[in-house]
């Protein structure tokens, strides 16, 4: 892969768009569709989803035809996290969050270009705190590499650049970045080597949980009100890491698709029932996809730590309800397709996920 990945990357670059860009785009899927089927687990390649997904989804911008490119690149990071090497570790860190993030200068406005350079100040220490964690290993190591990732997702009490980011740029340029570098940082919190005890990363994951459903519920515009519902969600990824990992990145897996769709439907809207269904998803309302995840981590959470944080778990869940109807009563409505492939694949995937989830996730594992 280490060779392919930079060939690919230059053929990709000499193409920018067209048809041959997107075919090259497809091989470079399939094989890293391939590189999850020799792990002896093919189920693990529907966690492929959102990054196939993700480049439909952008509606125009100035970097559309590389949405495909930056998309590729975020999960081959994720595969190089899966490698037993530090070195290469870090970069697949940095590569799976940094390459969707480029995608906020889709438009040319200085608040686009105000909020990548934000996020990519963000990205940087907190790509820093995972090199030098896993430099100097150790307990040290790992309480720096949980450091960088929760900054990435925008944990409490770094969790402002969020909604400070998302407030500032335009939809169309969110798309990405809304999924696939939260999702990206959560597959760290189960590939890297972390040892944080939980009485560390629980109310860590608490506070963050809090501080989104607040800042949610009191925004008034669409981008920042998302912006704090990705914080939600962190805590909820962080709150997974504490009572069983491999349920991070399920959870932000759900989460992706269902945020990556609402920013589409901000750029290009869809119909009104998209919306709905986008928004419940994020709450968790069965048979949607984002419900699964956050009923095996409500289950996992009282077995593991008590009756208590499981019901602030579920009232947290619960809270979200106000804001994203809220949201989807009040977004624009339209005839856009991409909204409504977001949402049935939200539908899709939920409605099957008891073949696959149940199955999956006792066994998941890259290594």
């Amino acid at each position: 892969m280490m060779w392919q990945l930079p060939l690919y990357v230059a053929v990709r670059r000499v193409l920018e768009g067209g048809a041959a860009a997107y075919l090259i785009d497809a091989a470079a899927f399939a094989y890293a569709a391939y590189l999850l089927s020799l792990s002896g687990k093919p189920l693990l390649a529907l966690l492929l989803a959102p990054y196939l997904l993700a480049p439909f989804l952008v509606p125009r911008g100035r970097l559309k035809d590389y949405s495909g490119l930056a998309s590729a690149l975020s999960i081959y990071g994720v595969l190089l996290m899966a490698s037993p090497q530090p070195y290469m570790e870090a970069l697949g860190f940095a590569i799976a969050v940094a390459a969707p993030g480029a995608l906020i200068a889709m438009s040319l406005d200085p608040e686009s270009a105000e909020a990548l350079f934000r996020y990519f100040v963000i990205s940087t220490v907190a790509g820093s705190l995972v090199v030098a964690g896993l430099s100097i290993g150790g307990p040290l190591g790992s309480a720096l590499d949980f450091s960088g990732i929760a900054l990435e997702l925008g944990a409490f009490p770094a969790f402002y650049w969020v909604p400070d980011v998302f407030g500032r740029s335009a939809p169309e340029g969110l798309v990405l970045i809304s999924g696939l570098t939260k999702l990206g940082a959560a597959f760290a919190l189960m590939l890297l080597p972390l040892d944080v005890p939980a009485q560390a990363s629980v109310p860590i994951a608490a506070a963050t949980m809090l501080a989104g459903n607040l800042g949610a519920t009191t925004s008034r515009d669409p981008r920042r009100l998302l912006g704090f519902a990705s914080v939600l969600h962190a805590g909820m990824a962080i709150l997974a890491f504490a009572v069983y990992k491999p349920l991070a990145p399920f959870l932000m897996f759900a989460d992706s698709i269902g945020a990556m769709g609402l920013f589409s439907q901000l750029s290009s809207p869809g119909p009104r029932w998209s919306a709905y269904v986008l928004a419940l998803n994020q709450v968790g309302v069965p048979p949607l996809l984002g419900f699964w995840p956050k009923l095996a981590l409500f289950i996992l959470t009282s077995q593991t730590m008590g009756l208590a944080i499981a019901l602030y778990l579920l009232a947290n869940v619960a809270w979200s309800i106000i804001y994203y109807v809220r949201l989807a009563s009040t977004v624009a409505a339209g005839a856009g397709m991409r909204p409504q492939a977001s949402a049935l694949a939200a539908a899709v995937f939920g409605a099957s996920a008891p073949l696959w989830l149940l199955q999956l996730l006792p066994f998941i594992s890259l290594h």
